[in-house]
């Protein structure tokens, strides 16, 4: 036996415990056996086992050694033979070696542990790095290696009264802040319950600005409206006759104080510490493993009145319709987020109660729409969200919003699928007494329909059977409320055709992909849309759009030239149009502005965008989160490389690393 395993098998004798895993059952084979294995699985290792790989599990947060984690190897494209150890757990000082394996082969080390994110070899700045392998040379010991794990962010705190006792059995939630085209805009995040002493923690939360809220939504619908309660575990409460003409809907928000000297008293949603609006709400800005105690709201009452009028549109409309009420800053985000909602009845009209004074919008949506963090939980409604009056056949679906990192955008639908396509969005402002006959018009939607053609790339094969692609309409200044519109298809019209139907009047980028296509052009009533948006703004349906689908794109490669203060392996490369006009607007799924990973050899590939002239370089992985940012495309816009791309071009180009300030 080579010393260095001898070194490595008293250590783990004196200090890392194995768990368990080996490699499929049955004892380890003879040093030189031919291997035996099932048909189609991948060839084992070689040789003899006489290499070593040891090291050290670390808290990126804190960077202290990590005890009782489990750390797992892989072997890339290879079966790891039976008897091997595959897993193994941390000892004291955070230690594990693997003794006995195969030299001049590549291995993949991970490692987890319960309060902790997934992690590995890679991740030494963040979570959501890639794994990178480490190769053992023959016959030898490869130490030091390092394997970062990561600890999530939590606060809690307690929600009290103005008279200083707990509330119980309330949502607290947290709101994240995030840039998106230069500007602030917010995302919703996890939601808890507050427990018999007020108290609530919010825990695995990612780093990011967060405002923590509790909200209070007022609920109402007509008076005597049958009244069902799905029979779900977000049902509310109850429902609450405030007179002839309205009902309060219960749920898990504040319930509203006593009326003070004949006033009608409520209880507004509330942000850490004291604010009732989210201009005046602290920041809590949180990296990888803080824990925030402490972060208490306090919530006051204010006299409140009622806001009633009615939806001028056809009688079909009205239908299960719930009209919004909606703060500043919050009218890109859903359910939870309204000062309060009201169920329409038959004849358009509706109510909303317990309004305090302030300046809202209000939002009549076919479909409701919003921004939310990944893994918050809010794709399955959690727990305490009570559903809207009037819900019917309630969905959700997502999809990563791909200019924010971290970052999803979701749509849930309350009215069921046979609703007409009629919306509407106005302002109001609210005082001190009852307002009445406020009117809210409601417009119908457009529909965006066209064909597909194709431009098929003459050096590659013809596609096999027929290509059928799904247009989607992107809203180009990222207005959530806008949606983003998917098209639907029908058995009896050709694949080339398009309908994307309840498309709300603006601005919106059309998307369309499919494996190795990409959209060369869009042209509608002989003007090209392909480095601009379609307007819908005034109403009109866009039909007769023809997008022109190609498989011959442009492939860019390269290396990265690191600096002395950042290294290529710590980086990724972005690309941008030159035209600066391209830097606003772009919507939420950009086709030229672009990242890559950077791979083995510091090598990198894109073959993603569309032909054009365009910005590279290379940046610190660290700022993925707001490289999109104009600021920051002008910084990169002098230190970056300029390179044009043609269709079916394949040009070579050295990108340097770029320090963003």
């Amino acid at each position: 036996m080579p010393n260095h395993i001898r070194l490595l098998a008293a250590f783990m004798v004196l200090g890392a415990s194995i768990v368990s895993g080996q490699g499929r059952a049955g004892g380890p084979p003879a040093v030189g056996a031919p291997p035996t294995q099932a048909p189609g699985t991948p060839p084992e290792p070689e040789g003899a086992p006489t290499g070593s790989i040891s090291g050290v599990v670390i808290d990126g947060g804190t960077g202290a050694p990590v005890p009782g984690a489990i750390v797992s190897m892989s072997m890339p494209g290879r079966s790891i033979p039976a008897g091997t150890q595959l897993r193994q757990l941390t000892d004291d000082k955070g230690r594990f070696a693997f003794v006995n394996i195969w030299g001049d082969y590549t291995y993949m080390l991970s490692a987890s542990k319960f309060g902790y994110l997934a992690g590995g070899v890679g991740r030494g700045k963040s979570p959501d790095d890639p794994i990178r392998p480490v190769t053992l040379p023959k016959d030898q010991w490869l130490g030091n290696v390092r394997v970062t794990i990561w600890r999530p962010a939590a606060v809690s705190g307690t929600v009290r009264d103005e008279r200083g006792e707990p509330l119980v059995g309330i949502i607290v939630r947290a709101l994240v802040r995030y840039r998106i085209m230069g500007r602030d805009d917010l995302a919703a995040g996890p939601i808890t319950i507050t427990d018999d002493r007020g108290t609530y923690r919010l825990a695995g939360l990612v780093p990011g600005r967060y405002l923590i809220q509790v909200p209070s939504v007022q609920a109402a619908m007509p008076a005597k409206t049958t009244f069902t309660l799905p029979s779900t575990t977000n049902a509310p409460d109850g429902g609450v006759e405030l007179d002839e003409t309205a009902r309060l809907v219960i749920g898990r928000y504040p319930l509203p104080p006593p009326p003070v000297n004949g006033r009608t008293m409520m209880y507004p949603m509330a942000f850490h510490p004291a604010s009732t609006s989210v201009a005046n709400a602290e920041t809590i800005e949180l990296k990888y493993g803080d824990d925030r105690p402490n972060i208490d709201i306090a919530l006051s009452p204010t006299p409140a009145v009622r806001v009633s009028g009615v939806l001028e549109g056809p009688p079909e409309a009205m239908t299960l319709m719930t009209v919004r009420l909606l703060a500043p800053g919050l009218e890109n985000l859903g359910q939870g987020s309204e000062t309060a909602t009201a169920l329409v009845d038959a004849a358009g009209q509706f109510t909303f109660v317990n309004v305090p004074p302030g300046t809202y919008t209000i939002d009549a949506p076919v479909n409701v729409y919003e921004y939310s963090q990944l893994g918050s939980g809010i794709s399955n409604r959690p727990a305490g969200f009570p559903a809207p009056p009037g819900t019917q056949g309630w969905s959700r679906s997502t999809y990563a919003a791909e200019v924010v990192p971290g970052v999803q955008f979701g749509m849930s639908s309350f009215r069921g699928s046979s609703v007409p396509n009629y919306s509407g969005r106005g302002t109001v402002t609210v005082g001190t007494s009852d307002l009445n006959g406020v009117v809210v018009r409601l417009k119908p939607m457009v529909t965006v329909s066209g064909k597909i053609v194709l431009d098929p790339d003459p050096l590659q094969p013809a596609p096999a059977g027929e290509l059928r692609f799904f247009p989607t309409l992107d809203p180009a200044n990222g207005e959530v409320y806008l949606g983003s519109p998917r098209s639907r298809t029908s058995p009896d019209l050709p694949a080339t055709d398009f309908t994307i139907p309840a498309v709300m009047p603006g601005q919106y980028w059309l998307r369309a992909g499919g494996g190795s296509w990409i959209i060369k052009s869009v042209v509608w009533k002989g003007r090209d849309y392909t480095l601009g948006p379609l307007d819908t703004s005034g109403g009109d349906d866009a039909t007769g759009v023809v997008v022109t689908m190609t498989n011959n794109k442009p492939t860019l490669s390269g290396i990265v030239r690191s600096t002395g203060t950042l290294k290529a392996e710590d980086c990724m490369v972005v690309i941008f149009p030159v035209e600066r006009a391209q830097w606003r607007g772009y919507g939420l799924a950009p086709t030229r502005l672009r990242s890559a990973a950077i791979g083995a050899g510091d090598s990198y590939t894109i073959n993603s965008v569309p032909a054009g002239d365009y910005i590279v370089a290379a940046i610190d992985r660290a700022r993925r989160s707001v490289w999109l940012d104009p600021a920051v495309l002008t910084q990169l816009e002098g230190s970056g490389v300029r390179v044009s791309l043609g269709w079916g071009a394949k040009v070579t180009q050295e990108v340097p690393v770029v320090v963003i300030r």
